[in-house]
């Protein structure tokens, strides 16, 4: 849960996961079950993922695998829009400055 844990909230989270449980004791077909299955595997990696560290920054601050994968993803987004600076642009750019 997020940073503001006021009743209300506390409550309505609270609320979902007994609505979760409920759904996940109505499954009648085994196919159903199995497909919660996968989805939970996926969620829990998912969410080790997030807070596994692959190493530190200079600084010593935590690289996590999920924020290093996202902007994996964005800086390859970028190439292929071609949003980018080459060495030689940079170069010719800091000579201006």
């Amino acid at each position: 849960m997020g940073a503001d844990n006021s009743p209300d909230k506390e409550g309505a989270f609270a609320a979902r996961k007994l609505a979760l449980i409920d759904a996940v004791l109505s499954l009648e077909q085994e196919e159903d079950l199995g497909t919660l299955e996968s989805s939970v595997q996926a969620l829990q990696e998912s969410i080790r993922a997030r807070q596994l560290v692959i190493g530190y920054l200079p600084n010593g601050n935590v690289v996590l695998k999920q924020r290093f994968l996202d902007r994996l993803r964005h800086t390859l987004q970028d190439l292929n829009h071609d949003e980018y600076v080459t060495l030689p642009e940079l170069e010719q750019r800091a000579a201006d400055w």
